[in-house]
């Protein structure tokens, strides 16, 4: 997806001369249909194009203004400003038992050093509850505060009744699970974006790995160029200890979407992995963002969910057009 917006206007003028005619949105979906017209009709590229064809809907990328866009199969946020990519980053999606939603919304706000108030499906997936009787140690040691009766009290006290408690709050600090930055978001899902304590995950090839929400490496600086400071600005207010909502000076789109297949910069189209099994496979049709929304998900870790599928490696530009993608499974296929 790198860079697709800039090339857009040169491909099109190069290959149809019809740039003031036909938008972003139209050409990615003219490649999506042009290699679903060369793809075989039982195959993973097909299930993929097939898919995201249907999954764009009437999502609109605009060429004018700031724009975030985030390609949950591939793990990958890409800022745009005026059609041009300025920031892409690395990111960490939800699982397959905690999927991160489609969403087209925008940026509510920025908060440096934020706090962490869990939500209740992870206190009760993860136990939390039983983990506070049993070792409320775990709660003083990282940070937490333990709300209950509406006051804060000792988790210690708390463990002597842990379903009094109406919330666990992580303070802010190296520890916190939101990292330096938080990214609020308009939705109804508690999703947002946000820093992390634990960046090892940005090295896995298959970044499915949060309760929902989505981490991003290089969330200072995309931060920064949201509330148009730079980014030593951006880290002075962290360092500061600043803990103020910022409004942005200027509105910020923030697309979510779910595209196994899509154009890069030079009309090639790459596939990724189907981490949460929304394409179809032969005899089985593709699960739209509404259908799947409407699916009770495990509410177990330890659920083993549908292998996603082979992630294909697309033939470079120089290679004989007719050259098949190969599939080459990742990690994945593990998990």
């Amino acid at each position: 997806m790198k860079g697709f917006l800039a090339a857009v206007a040169i491909t099109l003028v190069a290959t149809t001369g019809l740039a003031r005619a036909t938008d972003a949105t139209d050409w990615i979906r003219n490649t999506l249909e042009s290699s679903r017209a060369a793809a075989d009709s039982c195959t993973s590229e097909a299930a993929a194009l097939d898919g995201t064809l249907s999954r764009i809907g009437k999502i609109r990328l605009p060429e004018t203004g700031k724009v975030i866009v985030v390609n949950i199969p591939s793990g990958v946020v890409t800022a745009y400003e005026n059609g041009v990519p300025v920031i892409e980053s690395k990111a960490v999606v939800g699982k397959a038992s905690t999927p991160t939603p489609e969403l087209d919304t925008h940026v509510t706000y920025v908060r440096p050093n934020p706090t962490w108030t869990v939500p209740r499906s992870i206190i009760k997936r993860n136990k939390w509850l039983d983990k506070l009787a049993s070792q409320p140690e775990f709660f003083e040691d990282n940070n937490f505060k333990v709300i209950s009766g509406g006051v804060e009290i000792s988790p210690y006290d708390a463990a002597e009744n842990p379903e009094a408690v109406e919330s666990f709050v992580q303070k802010p600090g190296p520890g916190n699970a939101l990292g330096a930055i938080k990214i609020g978001i308009e939705n109804s899902q508690a999703i947002y974006l946000h820093d992390t304590n634990d960046p090892g995950k940005f090295d896995s090839e298959v970044r499915a790995a949060s309760a929902g929400c989505v981490r991003i490496e290089r969330v200072a600086e995309i931060a920064a160029w949201i509330m148009d400071i730079s980014p030593d600005q951006m880290q002075g207010l962290v360092d500061g200890g600043s803990t103020q909502n910022l409004t942005p000076p200027e509105a910020v789109k923030v697309i979510l979407g779910y595209w196994t297949a899509w154009p890069d910069a030079g009309g090639t189209t790459r596939y990724y992995p189907d981490i949460y099994s929304k394409d179809r496979t032969c005899g089985r049709p593709s699960v739209t963002t509404a259908e799947h929304e409407d699916v009770e998900q495990p509410e177990h870790e330890d659920h083993q969910a549908p292998s996603p599928g082979p992630r294909f490696i697309p033939a470079e530009a120089n290679d004989d057009q007719n050259t098949r993608p190969q599939p080459v499974w990742t990690e994945s296929e593990a998990r």
